[in-house]
């Protein structure tokens, strides 16, 4: 009798970062360490999360007017940028008042294009209601697949119509229509665990661009769940040591590993 082998352990985490880039998903499962969490793009990826997350209460308190004011886009970077050192006091170490200032400038630049998305969507009922129901939940919620050996965090998990809906933040910015193909593999993911976890079918979830205030619906296609079986499968030839082929992508010159990228891969990892 052959005894069956434990799948490995991954996480939904580790799935986005193959959907990014399967190289950054391996060194980093290797312990390289990435260029300083403290960065500028990092920080501003950090505000920008914050502010997204009280984009649905300031839609929710401004239903009854025409439009989000200017003043209420920048008092939510303000507050970002107040509270960034107390939730995250040890990625915020060693940030200077230099690099403060010059995230803080470029964020000013997205205040204008937040706030006329944000107002835009004062005019879509289904938004609202959307932004209703996601301002009064707090928890992100933990999900686990038994069957697939996989777990993740969500933003938030929102029910609706009897089913469940993963609501996402992405802080780069949105395409012109719709979701990247990564962010939406990234939410198949997590339908993928919901389903399991509730037993009954998820068909749809959201994403909020915080860069440029958008909301974004996703339907969950038989085709984004094919990928993220076969990226699962190709996740664990990663975390098992397999190399993949290098991809070259305009991200590579900002790449916290592009120093060591450059290491010949192995035969094994040409199924990539």
């Amino acid at each position: 009798m052959f005894l069956r082998k434990e799948k490995i352990q991954i996480t939904v985490s580790e799935l986005s970062l193959y959907f990014s880039c399967a190289r950054k998903l391996y060194y980093s499962c290797r312990g390289y360490e990435p260029v300083s969490s403290s960065s500028s793009y990092y920080i501003e990826h950090l505000i920008l999360k914050e502010m997204a997350m009280s984009y649905s209460h300031l839609l929710n308190g401004s239903s009854s007017k025409d439009d989000v004011s200017s003043a209420e886009v920048e008092g939510l970077f303000t507050q970002a940028l107040e509270n960034i050192p107390m939730i995250y006091p040890v990625e915020m170490e060693g940030v200077t008042e230099e690099m403060i200032a010059e995230v803080s400038g470029t964020i000013m630049e997205y205040l204008p294009e937040i706030q006329q998305a944000l107002s835009s969507h004062l005019k879509d009922p289904e938004l609202l209601d959307l932004s209703e129901r996601l301002s009064i939940l707090d928890e992100e919620p933990f999900l686990r697949s038994e069957k697939l050996n996989i777990t993740g965090i969500p933003y938030r998990l929102l029910e609706s119509e009897g089913s469940f809906e993963p609501i996402l933040i992405k802080t780069g910015k949105a395409p012109e229509n719709g979701v990247w193909m990564n962010d939406r593999l990234h939410v198949a993911s997590f339908a993928m665990l919901a389903e399991e976890m509730h037993g009954i079918p998820v068909r749809a979830g959201h994403i909020i661009y915080a860069r440029s205030g958008l909301f974004r619906n996703v339907k969950i296609r038989s085709t984004d769940r094919r990928q993220v079986l076969q990226a699962i499968g190709r996740v664990r030839k990663i975390k098992e040591g397999t190399m993949p082929d290098k991809k070259e992508s305009p991200l590579c010159d900002t790449c916290a590993y592009s120093e060591m990228c450059n290491v010949k891969p192995s035969l094994a990892s040409k199924f990539f």
